[in-house]
């Protein structure tokens, strides 16, 4: 499987181009976004300088999976080019604590837009700073090559495996965590075979399809 990629000065965003192709294994990549998005149609701030992208794939695995999949990708690029980064459930890459990336999953007919956005040489804005970073140091064209090339070597992986991979990288699970859009509040146990997070809470286990995490400790 070979990867055409398509470069641009400047989208709306990446994601709004790939649903107007749907073409299988054609990747954009922008140098900035107008209008970035993350989940839940929040705005991704996208300036020149970071690394924005959509992936568009046809793939028979559990649309759920897949971002994970790519967060397990982005993961081990950053650690090939020596940054030591941990996985956020569901699709938020940390350095030391602070979100540097982030995963959109999207589904369009038979094909899954997989979102990637990393903070590199882009500005953070102030109000962000807190909660967010970025590595000036990565280059943006060798980056964008490695997490290509493992994620052509990691599409093959069985669910099973691909969670597994995930587990080596996250810093979620044993923690205590709340989840912002219904109230859960509770330890982060597990991910189950569909990438849902698994709860314990007072009043027994509860599974958490999707949302906003928050750790609490």
């Amino acid at each position: 499987m070979n990867f055409q990629v398509l470069h641009f000065d400047s989208v709306t965003s990446t994601q709004d181009i790939g649903r107007m192709l749907l073409r299988e294994n054609v990747v954009i990549v922008a140098e900035e976004q107008r209008n970035g998005r993350g989940r839940r149609g929040r705005k991704w701030i996208s300036p020149v300088g970071g690394l924005w992208m959509t992936v568009i794939l046809k793939s028979e695995k559990n649309a759920h999976i897949l971002p994970l999949l790519a967060s397990v990708v982005v993961a081990k690029a950053l650690d090939n080019l020596g940054v030591k980064c941990c996985l956020k459930w569901p699709n938020d890459i940390l350095v030391e604590g602070k979100k540097v990336a982030g995963i959109l999953g999207e589904i369009y007919d038979t094909h899954v837009l997989l979102g990637i956005g990393v903070n590199l040489q882009n500005e953070i804005p102030p109000e962000l700073k807190e909660i967010a970073t970025n590595l000036p140091m990565v280059n943006k064209e060798k980056l964008l090559m490695l997490i290509l090339e493992l994620l052509e070597n990691t599409l093959s992986l069985t669910s099973k495996t691909i969670l597994e991979e995930w587990r080596k990288y996250q810093c979620t699970l044993g923690r205590k965590v709340v989840i912002e859009d219904d109230g859960t509040v509770g330890v982060a146990m597990d991910i189950d075979e569909n990438g849902f997070l698994i709860i314990s809470t007072e009043n027994g286990f509860k599974k958490i399809k999707a949302g906003t995490l928050r750790f609490m400790e």
